[in-house]
Formats: structure tokens, sequence, C-alpha cells
């Protein structure tokens, strides 16, 4: 292939390509940013309006940093949209639409953090994945008997001298630095998932598309592709892209396999090493299965509908009316053809055209109006304004809410008769008034305004029903010197009124 055929093709491709333009785009590390903070470590779509408003705090938060970012963030979504970034679908059984990035997107993030990831390129961990995944296909695709029996009697000899290793209890243990670049390198191939299978959705429904233009073309092979499809033939779940998912779905649904992976990681997080992972990567182990479950299922199913939906087109007839109009268009452009070679765009004819247009809209987007609505049938009672109980108004309050000022009111007077004070001291010189909120809220000024010591104490209250109620809980005692207690010592001392 000359030079000249790689240099337009790849000209296209950054012309084309989702990920080239999101790279070359000036925003490209603010968009950047903002999908991968979104859309990481198992997140594959939100709906929009939570999108739309997790957008507008980032933007808010950047602007008074002093970055320029005018706009909403429901009309970056758009624009993002527009671009080839972010794919809009509608959400199964809801009336709002999800937003999720597209296969190139996701590329372009891969991209940007093989820049910032701090694992080597070569490490011993990958280099140990291809030997093993080479080993294993130069295995499985030996097709003579002799090689590929020996190869195994050599795996099995390398099994047994492991075998005999441990029993005799000399073998070697995988040391921490080594483990923790291994689970690096396997939380880094699990990242890729959500490209993978972004990319092999973009498959499913390309192939879909152009399954419909087959049937729909009147010179092609409509014929075999009509036939395969009456004959039941399932021809999206039969491509390479449907096959080569279906081996993966097909395994992750897998019970035994399911269960060895979930013992596995449980393994991997329960050994000494694991204290050396961030708590981000142990989360990512313990979400890595039913991450791989769930995009596998929403792949699925999407294959699924697709196949439904090609099957229905055809077995409907709607086909035909799709035929038939696409002849008439066809038909139309000819004509035009034929006609622009002796009459201009801008020629004046003496033909009147009535234009007729018309508004297209959906019924769940009409509201009745009822007039009945405004009438205001009940008489107007004017209500005079009476005394406020503040007493009564006291008491209700003190329905819903802890009485913080009381609770602070006993522990200074509890400070000032004993010098130090728990919350066991308080409740025993000043009963619990609200009962169990009343611990409440002097665990609460515990933990604010004091400090916890070693041992545990019990405290009692009688709860509203008139019932003793117990509890054990860790002790703590009060600052004496917190300004929250010294403070309400000063009317008491002075007689001045709060």
């Amino acid at each position: 292939m000359p030079i000249t055929a790689d240099v337009h093709r790849l000209l296209r491709l950054r012309q084309d390509n989702a990920a080239w333009t999101l790279l070359r785009a000036d925003t490209a590390p603010a968009i950047l940013a903002l999908l991968g903070r979104h859309f990481d470590h198992g997140t594959r779509r939100l709906p929009a309006p939570e999108l739309f408003a997790r957008l507008d705090s980032d933007l808010q938060a950047m602007r008074d940093e002093g970055l320029d970012f005018p706009r909403t963030g429901q009309a970056y979504c758009t624009e993002w949209v527009r671009s080839g970034y972010l794919l809009r679908r509608a959400a199964a059984g809801t009336r709002e639409e999800t937003l999720e990035p597209t296969e190139g997107a996701f590329a372009a993030m891969a991209f940007v953090a093989n820049f910032t990831s701090s694992a080597s390129s070569a490490t011993e961990s990958r280099l140990t994945t291809l030997s093993t995944q080479l080993q294993a296909l130069a295995r499985d695709s030996d097709p003579r008997t002799e090689t590929r029996l020996t190869a195994l009697l050599a795996e099995r000899a390398a099994l047994d001298q492991q075998i005999a290793a441990v029993e005799s209890g000399v073998f070697p243990v995988l040391d921490g630095a080594r483990a923790v670049e291994r689970s690096a390198e396997i939380l880094a191939l699990a990242s890729e998932v959500p490209a993978d299978f972004a990319r092999v959705r973009a498959e499913l429904e390309e192939l879909n598309r152009d399954l419909r233009a087959r049937i729909l073309d009147d010179d092609g092979d409509r014929g075999d592709t009509l036939g395969d499809v009456f004959r039941g033939v399932d021809l999206i779940g039969d491509s390479d892209a449907g096959r080569s998912f279906s081996a993966f779905y097909d395994m992750i649904l897998d019970p035994a396999r399911s269960s060895q992976i979930d013992e596995w990681i449980d393994a991997v997080l329960q050994r000494p090493f694991a204290a050396e992972l961030t708590q981000d990567q142990r989360k990512r182990f313990r979400a890595l299965l039913t991450e791989m479950e769930t995009a596998g299922s929403e792949v699925h199913s999407t294959m699924t509908s697709l196949s439904r939906s090609l099957r229905h087109f055809v077995q409907s007839r709607h086909y035909e009316e799709h035929r038939r109009l696409q002849r008439l268009l066809r038909s139309a452009q000819q004509s035009a053809v034929a006609v622009a070679k002796r009459r201009r765009p801008f020629d004046l004819l003496d033909l009147e055209l009535v234009r007729v247009g018309m508004s297209i809209e959906s019924v769940t987007a009409l509201r009745l109006h009822n007039p009945a609505d405004d009438l205001v049938t009940d008489p107007v009672v004017t209500n005079e304004a009476g005394a406020v109980d503040l007493d009564e108004l006291r008491r209700l309050v003190r329905e819903s809410e802890i009485d913080m000022d009381e609770l602070t009111d006993n522990v200074a007077a509890t400070l000032r008769a004993h010098g130090r004070a728990t919350i066991g001291d308080v409740l025993r010189d000043h009963p619990a008034t609200q009962g169990l909120a009343s611990a409440v809220g002097l665990i609460i000024l515990a933990t604010q305004h004091g400090h916890a010591i070693d041992g545990t104490e019990d405290i009692s209250w009688v709860s509203g029903a008139g019932t003793a109620r117990q509890a054990t809980i860790r002790r703590r005692v009060f600052d004496p010197m917190s300004d929250q207690f010294t403070a309400r010592a000063v009317p008491e001392q002075t007689g001045v009124p709060r």
C-alpha cells in the first residue's frame, strides 16, 4: 500500500474518529476530566437529569477557580452528543433519557490514563500474562497429537514439581510489591472492559443498520437476507461480534466460573499484601465480577432487542412500505437530475406551489385545560389572630427536635458541681426529659466538645411510654474549658437572664 493511501486514511480518521477529535479539542482536558469523574469504575451510563446536575456543580467549581465555562451542563452534554462523545438512549421502563460515553470517548480516556498511570509499561506481570496467553494459544491451536501431548506432559511435570515443593513446605510466595503490581495489572485490564462493551454494542447497531439497508436495497442480496430472517436465522447473534460476545456472556454467567472468581477475589483481598492496596483498588476488586455481569447483561439485552426488532421488521411486512418509499425517493432524485440539465434552481416557474407543513408533537406533551380548576367554590373564611402560647410552641418543638440548650445547661451544671462529667454523670444529675433524644443529644455534645477515654459506661433513661431503657456506650468526658459550657455558667453566677 503506498504511503499516500496511509496518509489519506489517517486524515479521514482524524476527521471522523470521535477519540481523535476529542483529543484535538481545545477543551479536551476539561471534557476528559468531567467524563472520567462521572463515568469510571463500572459506571457506564447515568440518567440525563442526574448528569446535568452533577456537571452544573462541577462547572460552578471550575468557574470559581477562574476557568471560563459559561454554559450549563445540559448545553455541554448536547454539544458532546452532537460531537460523538456521548450517546443518548431512552431508558427502558421510564420516560427519561440516559447518557453514556461512546466507544471513542472511552478510547480517549484510556489513552490519557496511560500518561498518568504510575505502572511501568513493561512490568513482570504484563510479561507473564503475555507468555501465558501465548503458551495457551500455541497449545490449543496445535492439531498434531505428538507435539500437543508433549506440551501437556511438560505442563504436568511442572505441576507435579510445584506440588512436591508445596508438600515439602519449600515454595516461593509472591511478595508484597510484586503482588501489588500484578493486582494493578489485573485492574488495568478490567478498566478496558467498558470500552470493549461500547465497541461491541456499536458493532451490533451498525450491523443492524446494514442488514436493514440490504433488505431495502432492490439491487442487493435482499433475497438471501430476507430468506434467512424468514427461516428464523439470527443474523445479529450469528455475526462475528454476536458470537464473540455470546461466548463471553456464557462464560460470566456460568455459576461454577462465577463462584470460582468470587473465591479468588476473596482470597486475594485476605492476603497480607492487600493492605498495601488503596481503598479504591479494593473496591474495584469487589465490584469486578458484578460490573462485568451487569454490563454484559445490558449488551446481551441490546443484541436480543435488535434481533427481535429485525425479525419483526421483516415478518410484519413493514419493509415493503419502506422499500416503496425508497423507490419513490430515488425516482424523485432521478427526475431532479434530469430537470437540472434544463432548468436552474433559481429560475422562475409559472407554477404556484402550495406548501403544506405540519407540526408533530407527542400526545403526552399535550395538557388539557379545565376552566373549572380556576373557580373558587369554597367561601373565604377570615380567621382572627390569637395570642401565641409560648409553652405550647416549645412543647411542639421538643416533640420533633432535640433540646440542645437544655442539655448544654445540664452539662454545664454538672461540670460546676463535680469539675468533671461523663454522659452517665449528667444523666444521673439531670434525668432525660426527652428520653432517647436526650441521650443522643448528650452523645453529640460529648463528641463535639469532649474526648473519648478508655472503658464503657451504662446510661439509662425513661422512654415516652414510661419504659426504663439502658444502653452501654463508650466513655466520653466533657471538656470543662469548652466555650460551649463556660458561657452557660455566666447567667447562673451573675443572675443575668439568658
